[in-house]
């Protein structure tokens, strides 16, 4: 998944609404009903304790101003929470992993930079003020160990960890975050995302440690963005102008604070990069990241090609690799004799990671599409079943929303299901009951007939059955393969009937982005389904208002259970697990990866390598008669862990 500028910190959980807090302004965890035995599985999680030194920083700074003594009353923090590695973690050992392709650049910010391997960078070497919680989705600190929310919501303050130091071993302090914001700012890195996001807020530095926001407008992803500028060290960038950022840093890193950092001779241009532990990461010792960040070596050369790729996870050549193909995993691996003796290993785990809509979207602002029972028609007439079966060797699930899971989705929403018969009364009550001589429905001597685009020519594999059912129903469809630059220009534009569409998902959903109603009536945006509806309108208002996170999931729900009833997409499937093949080297919690985390990036966070498995594994490359344990190849900790969740009645 390519993720956006902001995904590190998707805040789900900001403001303590209705929390208990202890008298230095610390949440207790809710861990709900997820402790103990549920259906015969584990699902207790331990809880870890993140570690302040009270008498840490400069001894010149007052400990109303952050430095030492400062007690964190009157601020927020979370100082205890579910771990989110596990304790039977070791370090050491080595990982690789493909990248697809060089990026344009390894710089952190500006033109070009938003590629993959830059954002596991950032994650992973550039730690952001505050992060949120795989599985509480709260917020809890990361660079800065508390932070503060105005009564009016227009002023947010963080203070830094007194403790955090640059790999350089300088420390780290708000005039880094300043000189970042002003970097971010400048026009002439050729990024404008970044102005437009950076610029709904000026930045002040009330200490060495503590950092005042100030926003332009009201909106609770305005504290998203501030906990999430991307900070690098003053000394280094505090004198540049964007251009000469770009010129500087185009494969080169500043210094790092993070856990990881990049060696210099570890970036091999147009071959690979290499991410180091650092062994002198300042917050290393505390308990909080018990493990997490586990393997010494990361190592990411570039396989141009897919196929390429998996022969190579296959070979034992790369230990980790996201398996894009569903006939791979379920029928090709399982029959290779490395799967067989245990040396590479399937895995999939089932958790709640964000899931985008794909499907046939519809043009709303096309007649006869703008009825809503030809919609419903169509929808009834794509048969998902048979096409998970036969094409995708049952890897995936049937849409029923547009924010797939638990969290945002309506519950309510029926999935729509394959019926010719509901498709023939529908078309009939739109006034389609007759047929021309071709055997095409007609109305007013208009033949019903559309024009469904699409980039992928791996599409008409199920656009073709699609087409049978239509065909026989009376609708023609037309296949149209376009070039992907075409394709996305006549999206845009809404020069198009129906589009064959994928999109991604974000922790914290914007729906406005897809769904407003004036971007409906216009062009050039990602609402490109026309969709305009006065009350999701104005639930779109609530929700970029509303502080308090349940309220916010029940906006959703709302916004969801309408938009799914209007049918402006013939929904299709999804993957529900992440999937990957694996050298057999490799321990990890019990839950596999995080509740949150997706495969093409997080579950290396909380992987180790295991030396006994390690040197079997090794062994039985060199003798062929040796077979080593496979363990399952599902893990379903966290559908038992939510079951646990509900059964209790938590939200």
């Amino acid at each position: 998944m390519t993720r956006t500028l902001f995904s590190v910190v998707c805040i789900l959980s900001l403001f303590g609404c209705g929390e208990e807090k202890d008298s230095g302004g610390a949440r207790k965890p809710d861990t709900g009903a997820a402790s103990g035995q549920y259906a015969g599985i584990d699902i207790s999680i331990p809880t870890v304790e993140y570690r302040l030194d009270p008498q840490a920083g400069d001894p010149a700074v007052s400990a109303e101003l952050g430095g030492p003594g400062f007690t964190g009353k009157g601020w927020d923090t979370v100082l205890q929470f579910p771990a989110i590695g596990a304790a039977e973690a070791v370090k050491g050992g080595s990982l690789s992993r493909a990248i697809p392709d060089w990026p344009a650049t390894l710089r952190m910010g500006g033109q070009s930079w938003n590629a993959s391997i830059n954002y596991l960078v950032r994650d992973l070497c550039f730690p952001a003020l505050v992060m949120r919680h795989p599985v509480t989705l709260d917020i809890i600190p990361n660079l800065a160990t508390h932070w503060q929310i105005s009564e009016d919501k227009s002023t947010y303050r963080f203070r830094i960890n007194p403790k955090a130091r640059w790999s350089d071993g300088t420390e780290v302090t708000s005039q880094d975050y300043l000189a970042s914001h002003k970097l971010w700012m400048d026009p002439t890195i050729l990024f404008p995302s970044s102005q437009l996001v950076f610029g709904k807020f000026t930045p002040r530095a009330i200490s060495k440690y503590i950092i005042e926001v100030r926003c332009s407008e009201e909106n609770w992803r305005n504290f998203l963005y501030a906990g999430s500028l991307v900070t690098l060290p003053a000394k280094e960038i505090g004198h540049l102008t964007g251009t000469e950022f770009l010129e500087k840093f185009q494969f080169a890193y500043t210094a790092f604070c993070g856990p990881y950092m990049v060696e210099p001779g570890d970036i091999i241009m147009n071959e690979s990069v290499t991410l180091t532990r650092n062994p002198d990461w300042w917050d290393a010792d505390n308990p909080a990241w018990t493990g997490m960040y586990n393997i010494d070596k990361i190592h990411f050369p570039v396989v141009l090609e897919n196929q390429l790729t998996y022969e190579k996870a296959k070979k034992g050549e790369l230990d980790y690799y996201v398996i894009t193909t569903a006939k791979w995993f379920a029928k090709d691996l399982p029959e290779e004799e490395d799967c067989k003796r245990g040396l590479v290993l399937r895995m999939k785990v089932f958790n709640d990671a964000p899931i985008g809509t794909s499907g046939i979207a519809i043009n709303m602002s096309r007649p006869p599409l703008d009825d809503l029972k030809i919609r419903k028609a169509l929808a009834h007439l794509f048969d998902r079943e048979k096409m998970i079966e036969k094409l995708f060797f049952d890897e995936y699930a049937m849409l029923d929303s547009y924010w797939q899971g638990a969290t945002y989705g309506n519950d309510s929403n029926q999935v729509t299901l394959y019926d010719e018969m509901a498709a023939d009364e529908l078309l009939n009550e739109a006034g389609y009951t007759t047929r021309d001589s071709d055997g095409w429905r007609v109305k007013d001597g208009r033949k019903l007939e559309f024009d469904v685009m699409y980039s992928q020519k791996g599409s008409e594999k199920h656009l073709t059955i699609y087409q049978e059912a239509t065909n026989r129903l009376g609708i023609k469809l037309n296949l149209k393969l376009l070039t992907p630059t075409t394709f996305w220009r006549n999206a845009q534009e809404k020069e198009y009937e129906l589009a064959m569409m994928s999109w991604g998902a974000l922790i914290t959903p914007n729906p406005e982005t897809s769904w407003k109603g004036e971007l409906g009536r216009g062009n050039n945006n990602n609402n490109i389904t026309a969709f305009v509806n006065e009350r999701v309108d104005e639930l779109l208002v609530e929700y970029d208002r509303e502080y308090d996170i349940q309220r916010r999931r029940q906006i959703m729900k709302q916004i969801d259970g309408i938009i799914f009833e209007q049918h402006p997409y013939v929904l299709a499937w999804y993957k529900p697990a992440q999937r990957v093949i694996i050298a057999n080297k490799f321990g990890w919690p019990k839950w596999g990866t995080s509740r949150t985390y997706e495969d093409n990036q997080e579950m290396i966070y909380v992987w180790w390598v295991d030396p006994v498995k390690e040197r079997a594994l090794a062994e039985a490359r060199a003798d062929s008669t040796k077979i080593l344990e496979i363990p399952p190849v599902e893990n379903h900790f966290w559908a038992e862990w939510n079951a646990a969740q509900n059964a209790a009645g938590s939200p």
